[in-house]
C-alpha cells in the first residue's frame, strides 16, 4: 500500500490544480469586496465584541461642558450660549477650550462668542464642519465656516462613518483647499507627533467622560473649579447639535461629539497595536495554498486550523487592544470554501453508485492513497441475472444486503460499481484469513424483501505494492475475475498482473487519441434473410486497431472503459461513425444498427445525445437502428421507455439484443418499445440439443410477427444452424455463415454485387 503522502500523480494533479484555481479566484475576489470595503464590517467585529468585554479608563483631562442641558436649540442662541461657557471656562482656568462650529450664520450670538474667544486666557479652538460636495474643491470637500475668529485656532469635524453610523477611525490631519488642518479629535487630544488614520479605541467608556450641564456651572462655585487645568470641549450631550453616531460598546446613537473625545483619549494613549489586512491576507493564503497541495486528511485539518486563527484570534485579543484586520481573509476563506463545498457535492454525487448509492470506484480511486490495509475485490456471480429476477426497486436493497454481508468483522467502507463488483480495504494481518471467511459466509442466502437469493462471491487480493490506484484497481478486478474460475475462489494480484492492469490503463489514457485519429473504428456485419439471402440490414461493431497491440477485442477495452466512466465518448463515436456509414447505405434502404449500452439509456439527456452525434455524423434517423446491448443494467426502465419511444418517434428503430440472456426477457418485450428481436448465439446452440429452445423461438416468431416486429437469429455458423432456424419460422439472421464482420468498402461492394445479381435483392424491413 503506499505511504499517505502519495497518491495517483495525473488524477492528484488535475485536483490540485482545481483547487488552486478555486484559491485563486477567492483571493481576487476577497480584494475586489476589499475595495469596495465590504471586508472592513469583518474587520471591525471584533473591535465591537472586544469593547463590549473589556473597558479603559479615561484620562480625566478632557471634560465635555454640555450647553444642551435639555434645551431647545431652535428657541437659543448656540453661538451665545458657547460663549458664555467659553467665558467660564477661561476664568476657571482651563488648560485648552474646543468649541464645535455647529451655530448657523444668521446666529444672534456670534459677537458674544467672538468677544468670549478674545477675552480668553485659554487657547481656543473652533472645529467646523465639513461638507462632502462636488461643487467644492477637486476633492469635493470644503469647510463650512460659519463665522470669523481672530486669535481661535481653526480644526476641522470630520464625520466619515460606515453605512451603519459607525466611526472606525480618528484621521489627524486632513487636506482640504490645498490647506491643512487639524482634526478636531486630534486638536482635543493635544497630541501633536502622530499621523493617522487610527483606530478609535471603543473601551473607552463615554459614560466615563465627565460631563459639566452649562447652567450648574453658572451657579456651582466648586463644578467651575474642577474645570482648571483640563482641556475642555463645549458641545451637547443631548440634543445633538449634529448627525449622531453609534457607539459599538454600548450600541446606542450620541452625539459625534462624544465619539470626538473617545478618539482623542485613544490618541493620548498612543495608537493601539494593528495589524493589516494585507499581512493576514497573505498569511492566510499562504496557509490555504499549502492546504491545498496535501492529501485529504491532512488537508481538512489545515483548514480547520485556519479557519480556528482567522475567526478566534482576533476575538481573543481584542480585548486586550491589538487589533487584528481580517476582513479580507476572512472573505477569501468563505468564498473559497463556499467553491470547495460545491466541488465536494459534485464529487459524492460522482462517487456515489447511482441505484444503491454506496460509493462507487471512483470514490475507492479517491481513498486509495489514504486507505490503510490491502484492497480486496469481491466479484458477485450471476448479478446481473439476479437483478434481472428482482422488482427495480428491490436492486438497492440486494446490493446493501451484499454490502453487509462482505463488511461482517469490519468498519471499513464498502464500494460498489454497476457489473457486481464490491471494493473494501482489509487489515495486512487479516486479510487472506478474513477473506476465506467470508467465502463461506457468502454462500449463504440472503433476504431481499420476501425473496431468499442464493448467491456466491469470487475474490480478488491484492497480495503486492502498486503505487497508481487505477491500476491497482483494474488489476484486482481482472483477479476477482479469474477467481470465479478457481476452486478456491480467490486469486491474488501478482506484479505482473499489475503490469498487465497497467497496458489496460494505457488503453484509457490513449482512448481521445484513438478517437481523433480513428484508431477505433467499426466492422459491418450483414444482416440476410435465411431463405435467399437478401441482405436487409447492418450492424456496425465497434473495433480498436492499437498502434503496438494490433486489433484489441471489445471485450478487453469496453469493460475498462465502462468502469473509467469514459462509455459515453465512446458511444458518441460509433454514433457518428455509424451515421457517416449510413449515408453510403442509406441510397441501399439498408437501416445500420449501432449498439449503446443499456446503462445510459435512461440519462435524462439521451435522447439529445443521440440525436446530436447521429447529425454530426451526416446521418438521418430513418438510416439508423438503436440496438440495446447489456439489458440487465437499464437504470429505469421508465425512463429507458420514454426515451426509446421519443427516438421512433423521430424516425430511429430500436432492436432488443441478446435475447434469451440476461435480462432481455419478455417482460423486457413488454415494457420498452421495440422494433427488432435479436435471439443470442447461445441460444441458438441450445435449440439444436433442446426442444424446449425450439419451441420458444418457434413462439417469439409468432410473436414478432403479430406485433409487427422483425427476429433476428444472431451466431449462425452453419447450414444447420439457417435450416433449423427457417423451419422455426425465423426467417433473418447474422452470422459467419452469412457475412463476416468487413470493413465499409467490402460490404458496400458486397452491396452493389447484390444488386447486380438478379436472383438476389435487398431489402427494406
Amino acid at each position: 500500500m503506499t505511504s499517505p503522502w502519495s497518491f495517483s500523480a495525473r488524477r492528484a494533479s488535475s485536483q490540485e490544480m482545481t483547487r488552486l484555481y478555486q484559491l485563486a479566484a477567492s483571493a481576487l475576489a476577497a480584494w475586489i469586496l476589499y475595495v469596495v470595503y465590504i471586508p472592513l464590517f469583518i474587520d471591525h467585529l471584533p473591535r465591537w465584541v472586544g469593547s463590549a468585554i473589556a473597558h479603559e479608563q479615561t484620562s480625566g483631562e478632557i471634560v465635555l461642558v454640555d450647553i444642551a442641558n435639555d434645551r431647545s436649540f431652535s428657541a437659543v442662541s448656540i453661538a451665545e450660549r458657547q460663549a458664555q461657557a467659553v467665558t467660564i471656562a477661561s476664568r476657571a482656568g482651563a488648560q485648552a477650550v474646543f468649541i464645535e462650529g455647529r451655530f448657523v450664520q444668521s446666529d444672534a450670538g456670534i459677537k458674544a462668542l467672538r468677544d468670549a474667544t478674545a477675552a480668553s486666557t485659554a487657547p481656543v479652538t473652533i472645529g467646523w464642519p465639513i461638507t462632502y460636495a462636488a461643487e467644492a474643491n477637486s476633492d469635493g470637500i470644503r469647510v463650512d465656516r460659519r463665522a470669523s475668529f481672530p486669535r481661535v485656532t481653526e480644526a476641522i469635524q470630520s464625520d466619515r462613518v460606515l453605512p451603519t453610523k459607525f466611526r472606525p477611525y480618528v484621521e489627524t490631519y486632513m487636506t482640504v483647499a490645498d490647506r491643512r488642518y487639524r482634526t478636531f479629535a486630534a486638536a482635543i487630544s493635544g497630541v501633536e507627533n502622530i499621523e493617522g488614520p487610527v483606530l478609535i479605541d471603543y473601551r473607552y467608556d463615554i459614560d466615563d467622560i465627565r460631563v459639566y450641564p452649562l447652567d450648574d456651572l453658572d451657579a456651582n462655585a466648586e463644578m467651575r473649579e474642577a474645570l482648571a487645568g483640563k482641556r475642555v470641549v463645549i458641545g451637547a450631550s443631548t440634543g445633538s447639535l449634529d448627525k449622531t453616531s453609534l457607539v459599538p460598546n454600548k450600541w446606542v446613537w450620541v452625539p459625534s461629539i462624544l465619539v470626538d473625545i473617545v478618539a482623542a483619549e485613544t490618541l493620548r494613549a498612543g495608537p493601539p497595536l494593528e495589524v493589516s489586512n494585507l499581512l493576514t491576507f497573505s498569511i492566510a493564503l499562504l496557509l490555504l495554498y499549502t492546504a491545498t497541495l496535501l492529501p485529504r486528511r491532512p488537508r481538512r485539518r489545515m483548514y480547520a486550523i485556519v479557519s480556528v486563527l482567522v475567526v478566534a484570534l482576533p476575538m481573543l485579543i481584542a480585548p486586550f487592544g491589538p487589533v487584528v484586520a481580517l476582513g479580507s481573509a476572512v472573505c477569501m476563506m468563505m468564498i473559497f470554501f463556499i467553491m470547495r463545498l460545491r466541488t465536494h457535492q459534485r464529487e459524492v454525487a460522482a462517487g456515489t453508485e447511482r441505484i444503491s448509492g454506496l460509493p462507487n470506484f471512483h470514490a475507492l480511486e479517491d481513498d486509495y492513497a489514504s486507505a490503510r490495509g490491502r484492497l480486496v475485490i469481491a466479484k458477485v456471480a450471476k448479478f446481473e441475472e439476479i437483478l434481472a429476477s428482482l422488482e427495480p426497486a428491490r436492486h438497492s436493497e440486494f446490493m446493501h444486503q451484499i454490502a453487509k454481508r462482505l463488511s461482517v468483522g469490519s468498519s471499513q467502507r464498502v464500494y460498489t460499481d454497476t457489473s457486481g463488483h464490491f471494493a473494501w480495504f482489509e487489515e495486512l494481518e487479516t486479510a487472506k484469513s478474513h477473506v476465506a471467511g467470508l467465502l463461506a459466509l457468502t454462500s449463504a442466502p440472503i433476504m431481499v424483501g420476501d425473496r431468499t437469493l442464493d448467491f456466491s462471491c469470487s475474490f480478488g487480493l491484492l497480495d503486492c505494492s502498486i503505487e497508481k490506484p487505477r491500476q491497482a484497481i483494474s488489476a484486482t478486478v481482472v483477479a476477482s475475475d479469474k477467481a470465479s474460475e478457481r476452486p478456491t475462489h480467490i486469486a491474488y494480484v501478482s506484479e505482473q498482473d499489475g503490469f498487465d492492469a497497467n497496458w489496460q490503463l494505457s488503453l484509457l489514457a490513449s482512448l481521445d487519441q484513438a478517437i481523433a485519429k480513428e484508431q477505433i473504428y467499426l466492422a459491418f456485419q450483414p444482416q440476410t434473410r435465411l431463405d435467399d439471402g437478401a441482405i436487409v440490414g447492418v450492424e456496425a461493431l465497434v473495433r480498436w486497431r492499437h498502434p503496438e497491440r494490433g486489433v484489441i477485442s471489445p471485450s478487453q477495452f469496453i469493460p475498462q472503459i465502462e468502469r473509467a466512466g469514459r462509455l459515453k465518448p465512446l458511444t458518441a463515436h460509433t454514433l457518428r461513425l455509424g451515421a457517416r456509414a449510413a449515408q453510403k447505405t442509406g441510397p441501399h434502404d439498408i437501416r445500420v444498427s449501432v449498439n449503446v449500452s443499456a446503462t445510459i439509456i435512461s440519462d435524462d439527456d439521451f435522447v439529445a445525445f443521440v440525436q446530436e452525434n447521429i447529425k454530426a455524423g451526416g446521418g438521418h434517423p430513418g438510416w439508423i437502428t438503436i440496438e440495446i446491448t447489456e439489458t440487465a443494467r437499464i437504470p429505469s426502465i421508465e425512463r429507458a421507455s420514454r426515451n426509446l419511444l421519443a427516438l421512433q418517434r423521430l424516425g430511429y428503430h430500436v432492436a432488443l439484443d441478446d435475447f434469451g440472456t440476461g435480462e432481455a426477457n419478455l417482460s423486457l418485450l413488454v415494457s420498452l418499445p421495440c422494433d427488432e428481436l435479436k435471439i443470442d448465439r447461445s441460444f441458438v446452440v441450445l435449440a439444436q440439443h433442446s426442444e424446449r429452445a425450439r419451441m420458444v423461438i418457434s413462439g417469439l416468431s409468432r410473436t414478432t410477427h403479430l406485433a409487427g416486429m422483425r427476429l433476428i437469429a444472431e451466431g449462425i455458423e452453419t447450414d444447420e444452424d439457417r435450416e433449423m432456424l427457417l423451419n422455426l419460422g425465423c426467417e433473418m439472421g447474422q452470422g459467419y455463415l452469412l457475412g463476416k464482420p468487413q470493413f465499409l468498402p467490402q460490404f458496400l461492394q458486397l452491396l452493389t454485387a447484390v444488386v447486380d445479381t438478379p436472383d438476389r435483392k435487398l431489402s427494406l424491413y
